[in-house]
């Protein structure tokens, strides 16, 4: 075995930190290094269509349980809602053996019915009593990729690890996923979905969250476009996010380029294709609201071949774009990195083959001494398959935000840093 390169982006003079127990300080370069592992590339993947087209075979099996809220949009003159789905420990009669118990239809992902394994509602009292003006144990919020959910594998297998208890070898969090709108299979409410700049509802549950819980750490991960997602956010709120430290893991960050370059080659149509399609069942699954929408195209999202076809047809107009390309450029996060003011560690691979290194915020990071960026030389998107199948991108996750749980920036004299 081999570890992969590992190659880091950072500002001369990152901010210092500290534990909340003592005055002994390091950087954020020292915490990040001490919390990124080797990753030792699985030998017979070894490129990053191969990292990236193994999930579709690795294994599925992390019985995270959740348990649902729906939550109405704070903005005036919004009326849609989203889903956050909330990790619960295992109940004592698992969901799989009580449907054994009375059995029921199998539904496929595509009928009306069908609703995530593992997943039951909050009653609005069970949702009202979770609060605390006491509790001090860490939160972490996640989004999920391009038209997933808290379903997700990549999800499960990032939040396992982080709400596992102590005794066993975890961190003994607690963890939320934020389902964007139309995903997961929550129902629409509105006659729009989401979008790569959509940062209304993280902001609303970070502070819905704060409001919940004035003493706990906040703590944010994001995945692919939910990590552009968290980016655009971060860099909007700046000093004034609740949340403490967050990761992003290959994230786009210029949507613009990422784009163009994809389609220039046979593979990266390919994934485009791939992406389209799943956004087209998604407008499916939603087809009875979303054609309420005047701004979109249905002809041209169902013939959608490619992600800049759906996007021109369904993304730009209805939320204000005249082309594909104006809100890949709006959209993207990598200008919004400068502005981001907590401890940030970004992980991408040099090969992935969606969010591609000619992307990379190089020169953001090492200008922003909030952020760490990390490339390894294997890994393709969301992949990161070690021997044995295991997946690599939990641990760095892990280990950056157990240390960040402990530690606060510390603020120089006269405030500010």
């Amino acid at each position: 075995m081999f570890a992969a390169s590992q190659t880091y982006y950072h500002h001369p003079s990152p901010v210092l930190l500290k534990s909340k127990d003592s005055d002994i300080t390091e950087s954020l370069v020292s915490v990040c290094k001490s919390a990124i592992p080797p990753f030792y590339p699985h030998p017979l993947l070894l490129s990053g269509h191969l990292q990236t087209c193994a999930i579709l075979f690795a294994s599925d099996h992390v019985p995270i349980h959740y348990k649902r809220h729906l939550l109405k949009s704070e903005t005036p003159n919004d009326p849609g809602t989203f889903s956050i789905d909330v990790v619960i420990p295992a109940p004592e009669q698992s969901v799989e053996d009580t449907q054994k118990s009375t059995p029921k239809k199998v539904l496929s992902e595509s009928d009306p019915d069908y609703f995530p394994p593992r997943t039951t509602f909050f009653t609005e009292d069970e949702f009202e009593e979770w609060k605390s003006d006491d509790e001090t144990n860490p939160l972490i919020i996640a989004l999920h990729g391009l038209s997933g959910g808290s379903h997700e594998t990549y999800v499960r297998l990032s939040l396992e690890p982080l709400v596992r208890p102590k005794k066993d070898g975890g961190l003994g969090f607690d963890a939320l996923v934020v389902n964007a709108r139309g995903c997961g299979w929550t129902k629409l409410t509105d006659n729009k979905m989401f979008n790569a700049m959509f940062t209304r509802d993280i902001k609303h549950v970070v502070n819905l969250m704060r409001r919940k819980f004035p003493k706990r750490p906040l703590m944010a991960v994001g995945f692919s476009l939910g990590a552009n997602i968290l980016a655009n956010y971060l860099g909007e709120a700046g000093t004034s996010t609740p949340l403490h430290a967050a990761v992003l893991l290959s994230s786009p960050h210029n949507m613009d380029v990422c784009a163009k370059i994809m389609f220039m080659t046979f593979t990266g149509r390919l994934y485009s294709k791939f992406m389209a399609g799943n956004l087209k069942k998604l407008f499916e699954r939603n087809f009875e609201m979303l054609s309420k929408n005047p701004a979109i195209n249905i002809e041209g999202a169902r013939k959608a071949t490619y992600l800049y076809d759906w996007d021109t047809a369904v993304t730009a107009p209805v939320f204000g774009f005249r082309t594909g390309g104006e809100y890949y450029r709006a959209s993207s996060s990598v200008d919004k990195l400068i502005d981001v003011k907590i401890p940030t560690l970004i992980i991408n691979a040099d090969e992935d083959p969606i969010s591609l290194q000619n992307a990379f915020p190089r020169q953001e990071a090492e200008a922003n001494p909030y952020i760490f960026f990390v490339t390894t030389g294997y890994g393709g998107h969301l992949g990161w398959f070690e021997w044995g199948m295991h997946r690599w991108f939990p641990k760095p996750i892990m280990g950056f935000l157990e240390r960040m749980a402990g530690l606060e920036v510390v603020e120089k004299e006269g405030g500010g840093l």
